[in-house]
């Protein structure tokens, strides 16, 4: 437990600190005819970090400090995430069933106090979902058993979408969860305010209006509203992943902008871009083998021209560096983050087994 314990000092020490300057991202789904898309910007001073292939069949103990019971699962999905903070942390990424989940900062968030469900840590919480649902439904469904831990300290809120093209957004607002979808989300796009702040700033008509919001309102809702009049184009006149990163090219924050993904969810394929590699790289899910006995994957986000192939066997020592390299390259986590925390976090995997 004392492993455990600190491990989850450092995911949140880490990112109570990231996710101050991660205010910038935005994300929205897409669904034409028979295609679903999902886009997504990640906007942080650091680019580089690790695509993680994670395995179906695995048993996890959940990495939370006391007082919370620590819960345990068998993962039934094998996923594709984007990590900084070490495997089994993802900002986001999508499962073999088409689901995708993505995270982005919000100011307003407050998770529920301890009751009588088990809590994950905000990064946890989205692999456990990622592991456990195939749909939308399901990641709803699973408040009732498991809850984002009162002791996670990054404040974010979730965009989540499923191969049938359902979508919701999923915020914990005065200690609650608040979930809109179907006829409550005309528009399946978020970015880093409350959704209905976000709803309430396009449906003002006037310039006068809009004044009355804050600089902050105006520029996360603003990209929610240019996100949003893309996304309900009727007539799209280039191919559906080509229009999603003109999305994201629009709602861009510059050089603040590290990635940009767009998930292919119909064909279970993750095309993305990064600000130091600015030509769109595929990676597709059926390239790959999620069984718990197969080698554990993972590249380099920031690499170039890669294949299926180029993905190296995970390691222990290399999990280590990624954390290492988080912590040591971005300014205000240099003199905050303790040697013996970056070690246990790196550790955390190792923990994990097939099930029998």
């Amino acid at each position: 437990m004392k492993t455990h314990s600190i491990a989850f000092l450092i995911i949140l020490s880490l990112f109570a600190c990231c996710h101050l300057k991660l205010e910038a991202c935005t994300t929205f789904t897409i669904s034409k005819d028979s295609s679903i898309v999902f886009g997504r910007n990640f906007d942080f001073p650091l680019g580089e970090g690790h695509i993680h292939v994670n395995k179906r069949n695995q048993k996890k103990s959940a990495f939370i400090m006391p007082p919370e019971e620590p819960m345990c699962w068998i993962s039934k999905f094998g996923s594709i995430t984007f990590n900084q903070a070490g495997k089994e942390f993802p900002y986001g990424g999508i499962n073999e069933a088409g689901l995708v989940i993505e995270q982005m900062w919000l100011s307003e968030t407050i998770y529920p106090e301890k009751d009588h469900r088990y809590g994950l840590s905000e990064l946890q919480w989205i692999q456990y979902q990622l592991d456990m649902a195939a749909t939308v439904d399901e990641v709803i469904a699973s408040d009732s058993m498991v809850r984002i831990s009162y002791l996670a300290f990054s404040k974010l809120h979730f965009l989540v979408s499923d191969a049938s093209g359902k979508s919701a957004v999923i915020e914990y607002l005065n200690g609650k969860i608040s979930v809109k979808s179907g006829k409550n989300l005309p528009h399946a796009v978020l970015a880093n305010c409350p959704y209905e702040r976000s709803i309430r700033y396009i449906n003002a008509t006037e310039d006068s209006d809009k004044a009355t919001f804050s600089d902050w309102t105006k520029n996360s809702s603003g990209r929610f509203l240019m996100a949003a009049n893309m996304v309900h184009i009727d007539s799209i006149k280039v191919p559906l992943i080509t229009h999603a990163f003109e999305i994201l090219d629009l709602v861009s924050q510059g050089t603040s902008t590290q990635w940009s993904i767009v998930y292919d969810i119909s064909k279970r394929k993750i095309h993305y871009k990064t600000l130091e590699f600015d030509l769109v790289q595929t990676i597709s899910l059926s390239d790959f083998d999620f069984s718990c006995n197969a080698n554990s994957l993972y590249i380099g986000i920031t690499e170039k021209n890669i294949s299926c192939d180029d993905f190296k066997i995970y390691s222990y020592a290399q999990n280590l560096e990624a954390i290492k390299h988080t912590v040591a390259h971005v300014e205000f986590l240099n003199n905050s983050v303790p040697q013996e925390y970056v070690y246990a976090s790196a550790h955390y995997p190792e923990t994990i087994f097939c099930a029998e």
